[in-house]
């Protein structure tokens, strides 16, 4: 097995389980590496840290996945960490008694890089996006079958993989495909959605417990849910009983799903779904005088690459200002990142920038991330990327 060498004083965080080793750490290699292999990883001063997958077309040369007491990185760790990973959702969270959508694997955060596995319904959805993994994906579908019978199972495409090299094809891997949208429940409430042809892998379970904690608010409230995909606040909060509920989305596909969710769940006379940008959706209904009791804000991810925060942030900016205006003196905003390069600082940042320029205050009556089914695993900070935070928007002056 070849050996990689890290620099002087670059291996404190590998010693403690982080496990991405980027080119600069790396001081020198004994021994032919292939993109994929399995690699040694030594300190500067010869002593064994681990074993992980290099892969010369990333920027993340090694993916650490056995320390050295876990060692060796071969199929029978990474099926016990499939087992781990199951028995997190199942045994501790008990997840099949709320919901029949939920991640199974976390990819890095489960010791498993580049490899997520989410639950929709019967069906499996996989997302591939590290080449070390490809040589036992085969056999960890075998063991995903047997451990819990899916009708099928399901590969998405990654964003993540071109960086890697790694070209995948979407389809599906084992069963059959579902022949049309499937049907999942959360906390007694039904949506529907695709995991063949939708978003990510159809559905957004990372925000369930945000979901769950901020619905009650709706209650006997006039709510937008802008950037609404297939309904997950606004059918929630409509199920909260929200006196109404309008939800905006500029996916044709998506608000098909959402009308069907919709008459699932019989609220139709309380929620309409509008096709829009929600730009200038916003900006018409603040010329229109319509105004909201709460604004749900969840975007797709607006920062890819560090390079984009700036730009990314003026967008946060824009959509953020836009909604305070259209909500009622005390209204409550949600407003929420999916993007892993804005932290909590910088996000709170740019809101107290929009509300110096709205003239406003905040009052942070929530904060949250992302669901425990996509757990983080310190020291790895990079795998925590959702934020979602809710605020009472106080008007200024003595007498507000």
């Amino acid at each position: 097995m070849a050996k990689v060498f890290l620099k002087p004083r670059r291996a404190r965080p590998f010693w403690f389980g982080h496990p991405w080793i980027f080119s600069g750490a790396i001081g020198r290699v004994k021994g032919q590496l292939k993109n994929g292999c399995v690699t040694e990883v030594f300190d500067s001063e010869g002593r064994r840290i681990g074993e992980g997958f290099w892969n010369e077309n990333s920027q993340i040369r090694v993916r650490l996945v056995a320390l050295e007491a876990e060692r060796p990185l071969d199929i029978d760790l990474l099926v016990k960490r499939i087992d781990r990973a199951i028995a997190l959702r199942h045994d501790v969270l008990a997840l099949p008694a709320r919901t029949n959508a939920y991640r199974l694997v976390h990819a890095e955060s489960d010791g498993l890089p580049g490899l997520v596995v989410d639950r929709i319904g019967d069906w499996l959805v996989v997302q591939l996006s590290a080449l070390g993994m490809v040589p036992f994906l085969d056999l960890l579908l075998d063991h995903l079958e047997e451990r819990l019978a899916p009708r099928g199972i399901v590969e998405r495409a990654s964003g993540a993989a071109e960086e890697e090299g790694l070209e995948r094809e979407e389809g599906v891997l084992r069963g059959h495909a579902p022949g049309g949208p499937v049907e999942v429940e959360e906390d007694g409430v039904r949506f529907l959605c695709d995991p063949v042809t939708g978003q990510k892998t159809g559905f957004f379970s990372d925000q369930r417990e945000n979901r769950r904690a901020l619905s009650p608010l709706a209650k006997d409230r006039d709510v937008l849910d802008a950037f609404s995909y297939v309904g997950g606040f606004g059918l929630a909060m409509a199920n909260a009983g929200a006196k109404s509920v309008r939800c905006v989305d500029s996916s044709e596909p998506a608000l098909e799903l959402l009308q069907r969710g919709i008459e699932l769940n019989d609220v139709a006379d309380r929620v309409t779904a509008d096709k829009g940008n929600v730009l200038r959706v916003l900006d018409h209904d603040r010329k229109d005088g319509r105004t909201y009791d709460l604004v749900v804000l969840d975007p797709p991810k607006l920062v890819r690459k560090r390079s984009g925060l700036e730009r990314g942030l003026g967008l946060y900016y824009e959509i953020n200002l836009k909604a305070v205006r259209v909500l009622r003196p005390g209204g409550v905003l949600v407003t929420c990142s999916c993007s892993q390069h804005v932290t909590e600082e910088v996000f709170d940042e740019m809101l107290g920038s929009v509300a110096k320029e709205a003239e406003v205050r905040l009052q942070q009556i929530h904060r949250g991330g992302q669901a425990p089914d996509h757990p983080i695993l310190l020291p790895h900070d990079e795998g925590r990327y959702l934020q979602c935070s809710a605020f009472r928007v106080l008007p200024q002056g003595r007498d507000a």
